[in-house]
């Protein structure tokens, strides 16, 4: 069957072999037996994944997609937001149509009618591979779900968002596929509307729920004050700032996460409101005591840091491209939803760097001094400045030339 779709002679090889004379060891306490393996690789196995992998790339490649795939455009020395959508010079398009990840898969289309088409073929694409689809069938709901996003000032309501039947080789229904308003991945949340809210209030409710488990420690007077910042910022900090390096982060979403680290600053410290406003106690007082930092500065942080590895990777990287792609559509009128683009300058502008895109992607591609702005380990030559502080990008401005990396 694999040979039937005209795939290279060293994957059917690979294939062959991970299936033929497979020996599986089993050891019981000290005593170690082969037993010789016939039906292929098991569940669990070292090779599932790698044969996965082989499979899935092997299927995407070999397909003839039914539908028109959405397309980008670029520049390489272009900007992060704002760009003219029916700009041409100095532009490149691309089709970002398709995105694995392990053993998941998703999938672009520009209408309803373009999923109805392209999901039955999916579905009966990967049955020649093996794979399955998994679809709806009776009372059993689907695990592939699909989304509908709206254009900017139309409601979700507007759409047709019922469900989606798929057909088999033969024309007969298959199953169906259901639609969500928001879809958890990897621990974030992707919701409709394409705003960070619901991934922001997630977060808050998964940190108030690590810092309630620790409260004990973090209200303990005799534990020292620098140690439960550290424990804060371990585990309550990593778990609230989870996937914030792409959020398109608004004041008010700001605020909510500033509250947050506020109060669980003020009860490390054991101060309330009302001794806050009766001593007129100062949360930059607070944060001291703890050695933590404002809550911008970690989040300016850890997003500094991945649009500066983003802007390093090389062109022919999906990531890289998006950086600085846009839709070839007009942009409607009035004021846009936030974006990660003004997101970034925001931060870019709190570390008092520049936001052109050429200007700050050439710093960057210094990597240890890209690291040193945003406030991550210091190299070894940065620790001569006043107070072993972080320095800013004002501070080493006059620095040595960068010279871009290639």
């Amino acid at each position: 069957m694999l040979r039937r779709f005209g795939l290279p002679d060293h994957f059917v090889n690979v294939v062959v072999r991970l299936h033929e004379n497979a020996k599986i060891k089993v050891k019981v306490g000290e005593v170690e037996s082969e037993l010789d393996s016939s039906i292929g690789v098991r569940q669990g196995s070292c090779e599932g994944p790698v044969l996965f992998l082989f499979i899935m790339q092997a299927a995407i490649e070999t397909m003839k997609w039914p539908v028109p795939k959405p397309e980008f455009r670029t520049r390489t020395d272009g900007v992060t937001m704002g760009e003219k959508s029916t700009r041409k010079r100095h532009a490149t398009s691309f089709e970002f149509w398709l995105s694995l990840f392990a053993d998941d898969c998703a999938i672009f289309f520009d209408s309803r009618a373009d999923l109805i088409t392209g999901a039955s073929y999916l579905y009966n694409h990967l049955r020649k591979f093996g794979l399955l689809m998994h679809v709806g069938n009776g009372a059993v709901m689907s695990k592939t779900e699909a989304m509908y996003f709206p254009p900017p000032r139309v409601e979700y309501s507007a759409a047709d968002t019922s469900r989606i039947v798929v057909l088999d080789a033969r024309g007969q229904p298959a199953g169906f596929i259901d639609f969500t308003t928001e879809f958890k991945y990897l621990g974030s949340i992707v919701h409709y509307s394409l705003s960070s809210e619901a991934d922001v209030d997630k977060r808050i409710k998964s940190a108030t729920a690590a810092f309630g488990a620790l409260k004990n420690v973090f209200t303990n007077r005799h534990l020292d004050l620098k140690l439960k910042g550290r424990i804060y910022v371990a585990l309550c900090l990593s778990i609230l700032l989870y996937g914030s390096e792409v959020w398109s982060l608004r004041e008010d979403l700001l605020g909510r996460l500033r509250s947050f680290h506020h109060r669980c600053v003020r009860t490390m410290c054991r101060v309330n409101i009302s001794h806050t406003i009766r001593h007129q106690i100062s949360t930059s007082s607070l944060l001291s005591r703890l050695g933590l930092e404002p809550l911008e500065s970690y989040y300016h942080r850890r997003l500094l840091r991945w649009a500066g590895h983003v802007a390093r990777m090389p062109l022919n990287r999906l990531p890289r491209l998006l950086l600085t792609g846009w839709v070839a559509n007009p942009r409607p009128l009035g004021c846009p939803q936030m974006n990660w683009g003004r997101t970034l300058k925001k931060a870019l502008r709190s570390k008092d760097l520049p936001t052109d895109f050429v200007a700050w992607r050439l710093i960057a591609n210094d990597r240890a001094r890209w690291r040193q702005i945003c406030g991550g380990a210091m190299p070894r030559q940065a620790t001569n400045h006043p107070n072993n502080r972080q320095a800013t990008w004002a501070d080493i401005r006059n620095g040595p030339e960068i010279t871009p990396r290639l």
